[in-house]
């Protein structure tokens, strides 16, 4: 019997959690080729993704030294004169400010600050300036050098929280100028700054003055800094995915296979290979494996963001199918200009939403693209497209009802009931697209897109024995495989459903491993109908 209480939850702090002895994952080897020197640091990360904890970690080392890292890496790293080294540390998460306006959120910072000149009854310069923050934190830290470490989680949480109001954005923007002007000339005599944030904006005005910031996220050794590799998975937490596993009656190798379609795929640098797991969705499953597969990073916290759903509406002309799957260059990765500048890609890329692949090209060598990193978001960014950018968008209601629908469909093996589902989605989500039903791979990717924003594993194009087959959708026992034609004409279609047929038991569509229940369905839709108008099950 496994102790579920041993696993983190997002509201852990590193100390709460080491007194607990929960799970934590050990990537201290990595904080401490940053942390041992004095240079401002700053990383950018999607949302749920362990800032946070980061942070926790990073003020626990630097007011305990490393009372809490017994067993850690960085426990034997760390120089011997810093281990019982205690430092003031300032912690600002600006996420967790309630205010209305760059004034109030001033004022908030201040409260903070006001709390450490009481402690050590620091003088104060009188201030006659509109912000005052920037002013009192000068005077904390100059009354005692070297002395103080500044932590600064999700410092753009203002200016993603004000993106529908430009004018206050930019007294947001202001603002963070002028603080961060401060801190840089502040830095020489602080130990350690550290920022966190979604955004990167290390070239933009907001980090103009701040200008010697180190930015981790540039440096591929620091590109697993946070997040589950695969070697993490298994050392961590095997016992949790084999309890996972036989509470939903599957093999703990397709339990692993599942976690890894739905949470994996995070890759943060172009020049590193590792794959990263997404902790908060893993820790929710695995915390209650009986709910099956869900969309965690969607369904809680935020995950639809007023900064995504503003870049969504502005590509209204691009089509889905390209925007999941999208060449770029290096440059594309680091760039990140302001909120109102910077292109679609380079903005879903930074937020998570899309992810980096290479693959071999023609010319012998190797290309980059952006690609949703696994299903869980693959789902996300379908429902955001079809909720902004069609002309008639598409609501919660709607996307339950298809979810709900296509889940129990398949669950219950009710392929009257599925390929009816199938006909209401070419019909709901085709309905205001001219080229829709032009073409047999088009209808097929409005059955495939409706199947991945219900969370139904489901690819396209998949390589088998003797061809590739039009879509494969994987339970965790069980196997479907889909072949499509599509009929211009009423005449043509019972001679396209054999054609289906024949394809696909001559072609072996879906003999892949691993080796599952396989059930193949030839499917005929026709154009005038706008719906499946003949089906068969190979027999």
């Amino acid at each position: 019997m496994v102790n579920l209480e041993r696993l983190p939850t997002a509201k852990n702090k590193f100390e709460d959690l080491r007194k607990k002895n929960q799970i934590y994952v050990d990537h201290t080897d990595l904080i401490f080729e940053f942390a041992r020197f004095d240079k401002p640091n700053f990383l950018s990360r999607p949302r749920r993704f362990g800032k946070s904890l980061l942070i926790s970690t990073l003020e626990s080392l630097f007011s305990h030294g490393t009372e809490y890292f017994k067993g850690l890496k960085i426990e034997k790293l760390w120089n011997d004169k810093e281990k019982g080294k205690t430092y003031k540390v300032i912690h600002l998460d600006f996420s967790s400010f309630a205010y209305i306006s760059p004034v109030d959120f001033d004022a908030k910072i201040c409260g903070i600050l006001e709390k450490e000149t009481k402690k050590f009854n620091i003088s104060r310069t009188p201030v006659t300036a509109t912000y005052k923050s920037d002013s009192l934190l000068t005077d904390i830290v100059s009354d005692n050098p070297g002395e103080y470490v500044l932590l600064i989680d999700e410092y753009d949480y203002p200016l993603t929280h004000s993106l529908e109001d430009e004018n206050q954005f930019k007294e947001y923007r202001s603002f963070l100028q002028g603080f961060f002007g401060a801190i840089k000339a502040l830095s020489g005599n602080m130990r350690f700054i550290f920022i966190t944030g979604v955004g990167r904006f290390a070239k933009t005005s907001i980090f103009s003055q701040l200008n010697n910031l180190r930015d981790l996220g540039l440096e591929p050794e620091f590109a697993p800094l946070l997040g589950y590799t695969e070697e993490d998975m298994h050392f961590y937490f095997d016992e949790y995915v084999e309890n996972a596993a036989m509470i939903l009656n599957i093999s703990k190798e397709e339990c692993y296979t599942q976690i890894k379609s739905h949470y994996d795929g995070y890759r943060f640098h172009a020049d590193n290979e590792s794959l990263l797991h997404n902790p908060w969705s893993v820790l929710n499953f695995l915390s209650n494996p009986k709910n099956g597969f869900k969309n965690f990073w969607y369904e809680t916290g935020g995950a639809y963001p007023t900064l995504i759903a503003s870049y969504i509406k502005s590509i209204k002309k691009t089509p889905l199918e390209t925007l999941l799957k999208t060449k770029c260059g290096p440059k594309t990765l680091n760039e990140f200009y302001d909120y109102f500048d910077a292109t679609p890609l380079s903005l879903l890329y930074q937020t998570g939403y899309l992810s980096v692949r290479s693959e071999d090209n023609e010319l012998g060598g190797q290309s980059l693209f952006l690609v949703p990193p696994n299903l869980e978001v693959h789902s996300s960014l379908v429902q955001l497209y079809y909720r902004n950018v069609r002309k008639n968008p598409l609501d919660d209601d709607t996307f339950f009802d298809f979810s709900s629908a296509l889940i129990n469909n398949f669950e219950h093996s009710n392929y009257n009931a599925l390929i009816k589902t199938f006909s209401a989605a070419l019909n709901t989500f085709g309905y205001d697209d001219k080229e829709a039903f032009k073409s047999e791979h088009y209808c097929r990717d409005i059955i495939y897109f409706t199947l991945v924003l219900s969370g139904i594993n489901a690819s396209r194009e998949v390589i088998c024995a003797g061809g590739r087959a039009d879509l494969v959708v994987e339970l965790t026992d069980k196997r479907y495989v889909f072949e499509f034609k599509l009929a211009k004409t009423k005449s043509s279609e019972k001679k396209l459903l054999e054609e289906a047929i024949e394809q696909s038991k001559d072609k072996r569509y879906g003999e892949i491993l691993p080796l599952k229940e396989t059930t193949r369905i030839a499917v005929v839709i026709g154009a005038n109908d706008k719906a499946v108008s003949q089906w068969k099950l190979e027999v």
